[in-house]
């Protein structure tokens, strides 16, 4: 059953509670907030000092703040209780509101599932008669509480007569692509159709030739959307709320095609009516707006949208709401209108691009320094030409990262923490990744020229396999950490091709066995984090979580044999040649031993990033270890 405005609060059903009395009920004439937060989100740590002043600062108006812990990294029930009973200890010693633990999941079968939002932290305020009265995010929670406490915005009854933002019985017109929705359901259904192949694909350019509401409505039939974890617009959905809450008629009036709108609207259950485009008819700009006055009469109603193809509904409504707009819209709907309501469209910071483009993850592309170094042949020419070949590898990544996020939307949003990128977040729309992509492999293509055909040829051959990953192996069991160890080792041949300096096999090998292990890391931490989070297997992948044993089984054998292909090269006549004192290097087989092992054992602890080269380059033991087989080396030159 779906949880809206209006809707009695569902119980509270935990298993254990950390701080306060336990709460069996919710007791009329208390307003309550229930917070549903977690310890590895920075949003919901950010929310707790903000919580705690709103429970000082209301305690006296009968205002009870509820933290509900969820989705935490730990392996049992008790592991989860332990860990946050330590954490709040240390972090929050003057807690002033009560935290509960739901380590069943029950909270969130009752509370978040029927609910429209998904994110995390998400606050649900609860009036004085037991009934919801807001959902969305606790950065609201200041405009919103003070209203539900002094008893002009609650559920159970009208809203007051007063508020200026939506008057009473006006009714609401909300848009869908870029307003209601943080993407758009066009490219949502084209990134749907595309890995179904030629056929459908050509099918697609058929019905462009027929116009753009013929290609709307063939990409909206071949496709299967996961309505539920879309990413909606938490302020449009608040504003919507008030609306409801205020008795007022809410509808939806789309470009989209209508079978988006149709499951869309089932899905939240908000909105009175809708309209939306066809096979033939391609619901947008004076269209809309005819059909709209023509419902409602000019200035007969509000309306939400976030484009310049809205201006000719703006024109007509009686109050223009403006999501996200951009500057220019904004001084033309200044212009029109005089003034208009402006909502937050979720625009992309400096954080979200480069989330986007995995500049952290360039990292691995320091990998192209390791033939010179390795081969005692470091010289300016070679840095040079290296360097150049890690900007190229990191450009080329770059988009291959986008390619990637834009495929899997739909298992990204089904994903606890991948939900975050921006992609599927909607910080950053589809059609910027589409732009995007280009443009990096232009670039990428431009500096790999500069080095030598040779390197262009590695270069279109890493794009090549990494693409196949991205489509195909990633989706079929243990060919996908084989692969990513390949691309791992590419890294290395490319280096060494940029720098003309030949590559030893024992190299080669050797990078193999650890990146394999390393990969297996991954799938490992993956397995183990749906395990927690008490999530199914994916519907998209040949693991199971079943088999989460036997990949610590396969990780362990990978790290080994890297190990072991290690002290077969110390005992090599080619290590004679390169080292004064090549019997040093022994001393680097238990550092490998021990961060292999240890690499294993932080997964096992749910302490080991989603990316384990990335954990290397922050985990500070990694880094000695490192920095430890550095010296070694050293000593051995």
């Amino acid at each position: 059953m779906a949880l809206r405005i209006k809707s009695p609060a569902p119980p509270i059903n935990v298993g254990s509670w950390l701080r306060g009395r336990p709460l069996t009920s919710f007791q009329p004439g208390k307003v309550y907030i229930v917070e549903f937060w977690t310890t590895w989100r920075r949003p919901c740590v950010a929310a707790i000092p903000r919580l705690m002043q709103l429970q000082e600062k209301y305690g006296d108006r009968e205002l009870e703040v509820i933290g509900i812990a969820v989705c935490e990294r730990t392996q049992t029930p008790d592991e989860t209780r332990t860990n946050l009973d330590g954490w709040l200890s240390k972090e929050f010693p003057n807690l002033n509101y009560r935290i509960a633990c739901d380590d069943t999941g029950n909270m969130i079968k009752l509370w978040m599932e029927p609910s429209v939002s998904r994110d995390i932290p998400t606050s649900f305020v609860v009036d004085r008669n037991g009934y919801i009265a807001f959902i969305g995010s606790p950065t609201l929670l200041d405009d919103v509480l003070p209203k539900v406490l002094d008893g002009i915005w609650h559920a159970s009854g009208d809203a007051d007569a007063h508020d200026a933002e939506f008057p009473r019985g006006k009714p609401l017109i909300v848009d869908l692509d870029g307003s209601l929705l943080l993407t758009d359901s066009l490219y949502e259904s084209f990134l749907n159709v595309l890995p179904l192949g030629f056929q459908a694909n050509f099918a697609a350019v058929r019905a462009l030739a027929s116009g753009k509401a013929a290609l709307k409505h063939h990409l909206a039939q071949s496709s299967e959307l996961d309505y539920a974890t879309l990413p909606y617009n938490t302020r449009v959905l608040d504003q919507i709320q008030a609306a409801k809450a205020q008795g007022r008629k809410v509808y939806l009036a789309t470009a989209a095609d209508a079978k988006h709108a149709k499951a869309i609207a089932d899905h939240l259950g908000i909105f009175d009516g809708w309209w939306a485009s066809d096979a033939k008819t391609n619901l947008s700009g004076s269209l809309k707006a005819d059909i709209l006055a023509t419902a409602f009469g000019k200035y007969g109603f509000d309306y939400i949208g976030n484009g310049p193809s809205d201006f000719p509904v703006w024109e007509i409504a009686d109050k223009a709401h403006g999501v996200g707009l951009s500057k220019s819209i904004r001084s033309r709907l200044v212009t029109l209108k005089g003034s208009y309501l402006a909502l937050d469209g979720g625009k992309a910071d400096r954080r979200a691009w480069l989330k986007a483009l995995r500049v952290h993850q360039y990292t691995k592309n320091l990998l192209i320094f390791v033939p010179p170094l390795t081969a005692h042949q470091f010289t300016l020419a070679n840095t040079i030409a290296d360097v150049i070949a890690f900007l190229a590898f990191c450009s080329c990544a770059s988009a291959v990262y986008i390619i990637n996020d834009l495929l899997d939307l739909k298992s990204d949003r089904a994903h606890p923490t991948k939900r975050a990128r921006p992609f599927a977040s909607g910080l950053l729309q589809l059609r910027t990744g589409f732009l995007m992509v280009p443009v990096l492999l232009l670039f990428s293509l431009m500096l790999a020229i500069a080095i030598s055909l040779e390197f262009v040829d590695v270069l279109v051959g890493y794009f090549v396999l990494t693409s196949a990953y991205s489509v195909y192996f990633k989706r079929r069991m243990l060919l996908d950490v084989i692969v990513l160890a390949m691309l791992y080792t590419t890294r290395i041949v490319a280096g060494g091709v940029a720098a003309e300096v030949p590559i030893s096999q024992w190299l080669l090998i050797f990078s193999i066995f650890i990146f394999t292990s390393l990969a297996l890391i991954k799938r490992y931490v993956e397995l183990a984090t749906r395990l927690d989070c008490g999530l199914p297997d994916r519907s998209d992948r040949d693991y199971r979580i079943g088999d989460l044993d036997v990949v610590a089984a396969l990780v362990a054998a990978a790290g080994l044999n890297a190990v072991t292909i290690f002290a077969l090269y110390v005992a090599s006549p080619d290590v004679q040649a390169l080292y004064r004192h090549p019997e040093a290097l022994w001393l680097i087989c238990p550092i490998l031993l021990y961060w292999i092992a240890r690499n294993l054992m932080m997964a096992h602890r749910r302490l080991m990033d989603d990316d384990p080269v990335v954990f290397v380059f922050r985990d500070h033991i990694s880094a000695i270890a490192i920095a430890s087989i550095v010296a070694v080396v050293l000593i051995a030159i």
